[in-house]
């Protein structure tokens, strides 16, 4: 026989659904009561109440420190949940005609703030700081390309205080002057040893050997000298490349100039010439004077290309006028600097002399200046110098034709210096034969204008235009100044009287120098 089960086991929310007729006693009692799942045993149905019951009581106690997430009644506004305590951070006064927006220093200084916050134990602490650094950056800034810069800088200086591991505590403030304007003087504490050791004493190892000389202090002269600048003798091809003077195969005392170097001129009309300031085109006789005389207007300054309006223009380097511009300068006559093929006469050259016991036929510098004459350019001063940069010879030379420009901006040459000059061309060529033979080696910067003017031919030469030619190759050579900073780094012709020859050729003996101590540094 099998027994039923009472009918509140099998149906146990019966009790909570009930007609409406029930007395309102029996209906405050079923609102209290909860609704269970079945359970096999009728003696422990009692416990999920209990559990229920203390949960209900511990999140009653939670309930009294936080805050519980609601949903309003409909209808209602919805209310942020708010802190009971808010630490309000420094903000950035609105400023008009900053010269770095608001919103952006807002958001460094937040930044800035939050390394300090690593730092510091006292928020106040953290605020001053962050503060005095970044009102430091925007003082030291021009303009907001400046402030990023500075102010990143500032980011990665708190971010190496960080790795330092030198603890901050509440009372320890920067020791910067930014600190001390927000009223933050205090100076961190740092032991004698941190001090003498600089901020990498805990990371780098120092030794007590004294460093050696560098070598290429070492003075090379005499025969060594003589044999490393061997290899930077220019070849017959480049002596020809460059417009060099050679000697005429037949013709003793005339030379051959390449005219692919020359400028080009009128072979219709001998005397129509070509000035080569201005470039206009005028005549002059055979025996070089001028049949009219006109005025000269030109740029002194080379024509190089500048970056305008996102372009690149071509403008002249004096005044910084278009390519088509008036000159700058004003001159009584024109002039030119070309040779007459049929004038290539009166050239010397260098004679060939026994080995000296010693091996070194000798290094020299060599630099001129000329000046324009009724008959084109001619010498007006020569300067020979030594390895050890001391001259050698140097003289005034006065020229054979009257002077139309003494071309003083480049030359350095005024009138009053060639007023008593008695030394002519021909007393510098015997000088200069006397003291070089074919195989000493000449230094200059573009020396094939020198041989010209000296009408003397050589071909032992070491052009520092060719051992450090530009980047577009001939006709185009890099300027003697340029080098000079560029590997020396001097500063030569800055003087408003001129160039100086001596300073000139010193420049050129000391590029060879440097460029033979470069190579001995990689054979070594």
């Amino acid at each position: 026989m099998i027994r039923r089960p009472p009918r509140s086991t099998l149906f146990p929310y019966t009790t909570l659904f009930r007609s409406p007729s029930c007395s309102s006693e029996t209906a405050s009692s079923v609102v209290a009561k909860r609704r269970i799942a079945h359970l096999p045993n009728g003696t422990t149905s009692n416990a999920p109440i209990a559990a229920a019951n203390s949960a209900q009581k511990s999140s009653w106690a939670l309930n009294q420190t936080k805050t519980l997430a609601q949903t309003s009644a409909k209808g209602n506004p919805r209310v942020a949940h708010v802190p009971t305590t808010i630490t309000v951070r420094p903000t950035i006064p609105a400023e008009f005609g900053s010269k770095v927006p608001t919103n952006i220093r807002q958001r460094y200084l937040n930044i800035v703030i939050d390394e300090c916050l690593k730092l510091y134990d006292c928020e106040q602490d953290a605020y001053q700081r962050g503060c005095a650094e970044e009102k430091n950056a925007y003082d030291r800034s021009a303009n907001r390309a400046v402030y990023l810069n500075v102010v990143a800088n500032t980011i990665k200086k708190l971010r190496a205080e960080q790795s330092g591991g030198v603890p901050r505590g509440s009372g320890a403030t920067s020791s910067t002057s930014t600190s001390a304007s927000y009223g933050v003087g205090k100076q961190r504490t740092m032991s004698h040893e941190l001090v003498l050791g600089g901020k990498k004493a805990a990371s780098v190892s120092y030794s007590i050997e004294r460093p050696r000389k560098k070598p290429e202090n070492a003075v090379i002269s005499g025969l060594n000298l003589y044999q490393c600048l061997r290899q930077y003798i220019m070849t017959k091809q480049q002596l020809e490349e460059n417009g060099f003077p050679l000697p005429h195969p037949t013709e003793s005392g005339r030379a051959i100039i390449n005219s692919s170097r020359s400028k080009k001129v009128n072979s219709v009309d001998v005397s129509e010439k070509i000035c080569c300031r201005c470039g206009s085109a005028f005549k002059v006789s055979p025996k070089g004077v001028y049949l009219v005389k006109e005025e000269c207007f030109y740029h002194w300054g080379r024509a190089i290309k500048v970056r305008a309006a996102g372009a690149y223009e071509t403008r002249y380097s004096c005044c910084q006028s278009g390519l088509h511009s008036e000159g700058c300068c004003v001159a009584k006559l024109h002039v030119f600097d070309h040779m007459d093929p049929n004038c290539h006469k009166g050239f010397v050259k260098t004679l060939p002399k026994d080995l000296p016991s010693s091996g070194n036929f000798g290094v020299f510098a060599l630099d001129c200046e000329m000046c324009y004459t009724t008959m084109g350019i001619e010498l007006a001063r020569v300067t020979v110098i030594g390895p050890d940069l001391s001259p050698v010879y140097e003289s005034l030379v006065k020229p054979e034709n009257p002077v139309i420009d003494y071309n003083t901006r480049f030359s350095g040459i005024v009138e009053s210096d060639l007023s008593d000059v008695v030394t002519n061309l021909r007393d510098v060529q015997a000088v200069l034969l006397s003291e070089f033979n074919d195989k000493t080696i000449l230094i200059g910067h573009s020396l094939e204008s020198d041989f010209k003017a000296l009408k003397l031919i050589h071909e032992t030469v070491v052009d520092t235009s060719v051992v450090f030619p530009h980047k577009m190759g001939l006709p185009y050579k890099r300027a003697l100044r340029t080098l000079v900073a560029e590997y020396l780094k001097k500063i030569i012709q800055n003087s408003v009287d001129g160039h100086d020859s001596h300073e000139d050729a010193a420049g050129c003996m000391e590029l060879m120098l440097w460029r033979i101590r470069e190579d001995l540094k990689v054979s070594a």
